[in-house]
């Protein structure tokens, strides 16, 4: 009997070590990040994540505005070229309050590195978010983008602040697929509405289980424009592509491409209908859609060129 009581009580011990080893390791973590809020494109605060609280007086954010959170990849930042054209888009179409969460000080490091640091940075993550919600900020005015390794903590923030807190709308890009593929994960659990979008088939995910799965450019594994671009490659291009959809056209066709495998039921889509950051989320249009991309910037298909397309492969 004393050596079962014995054997509980280092159990419950040894929980309580390893659970108060990874607070201090998410802790750590938080301590080289940065929360840098944006308001009408402008940086009005900068804040460490370490914060138990944000004095948001002097950002110029409200509860009562809309948010999105922005979260970048291996060996980036919230000062790359993307970032902050995607921060300036997102303010003029969506407005409200835009946050970047900065990791770059684990992110610089080698990706194997990085990916160890998964869950401490999930952890980290979703902490900051739960100081916004503590503050007033309602999940359903929330949006969150992530690109590459981004995307995938986009999505395990998502889903772990389920079930209390659904955020409302999440948009990844490419997805990283090394280190996480071939785990299956229900990636349209991180959000009410999850819309992710693939390109390339060396560093993107292969898991498609997102509302949406937008296969851009060669059934979302290569992009026409990598010839031009080939400093960005087909991976780096979907973000480059997401931000021009504010502003551009990118038509899907209603059909799925011959050369193209489905991984998933094909979306029932409307003519005409372009791809995207969306306000408001038709729910009706869910599974995989097929959108062609040209060989030059700004990476769309007029319609034109997309009805000669549609006339050879429907």
């Amino acid at each position: 009997m004393w050596e079962k009581v014995s054997a509980g009580r280092a159990y419950h011990v040894d929980v309580f070590v390893y659970e108060a080893h990874q607070q201090r390791i998410k802790y750590d973590a938080q301590k080289t990040m940065k929360v840098m809020f944006y308001k009408n494109n402008t940086k009005t605060m900068e804040t460490s994540a370490y914060d138990d609280a944000y004095d948001l007086s002097g950002s110029g954010c409200s509860p009562t505005d809309k948010f999105a959170i922005v979260l970048h990849g291996w060996i980036q930042s919230c000062s790359d070229e993307w970032a902050l054209s995607l921060i300036e888009r997102l303010s003029y179409y969506r407005g409200g309050c835009v946050i970047c969460i900065d990791y770059s000080v684990v992110a610089s490091s080698s990706y194997m590195r990085l990916y160890t640091n998964f869950d401490t940075l999930t952890g980290a993550i979703s902490s900051i978010i739960l100081t916004l919600f503590r503050q007033g900020f309602d999940p359903k005015r929330g949006y969150m983008f992530g690109f590459s390794f981004g995307g995938q903590l986009a999505s395990a923030v998502g889903r772990s602040l389920r079930p209390h807190h659904i955020i409302e709308s999440i948009d990844t890009c490419d997805m990283a697929g090394p280190g996480f593929d071939p785990i299956a994960v229900d990636h349209s659990k991180a959000g009410k509405h999850v819309q992710c979008f693939h390109s390339s088939r060396d560093k993107g995910t292969f898991v498609y289980s997102c509302h949406r799965n937008i296969m851009l450019g060669s059934c979302g594994l290569k992009q026409p424009s990598v010839a031009s671009q080939l400093h960005l490659g087909s991976h780096g291009l979907c973000v480059d592509i997401y931000i021009n959809t504010f502003d551009y056209p990118f038509y899907a066709v209603n059909y799925t491409p011959p050369e193209c495998f489905t991984w998933q039921k094909t979306a029932k889509i409307p003519d005409g209908y372009t791809v995207g950051y969306e306000e408001n989320f038709d729910s009706q249009v869910t599974g995989q859609i097929f959108v062609p991309t040209s060989l030059h910037y700004p990476y769309n298909l007029s319609k034109k060129q997309l009805k000669l397309l549609t006339k050879g492969g429907a």
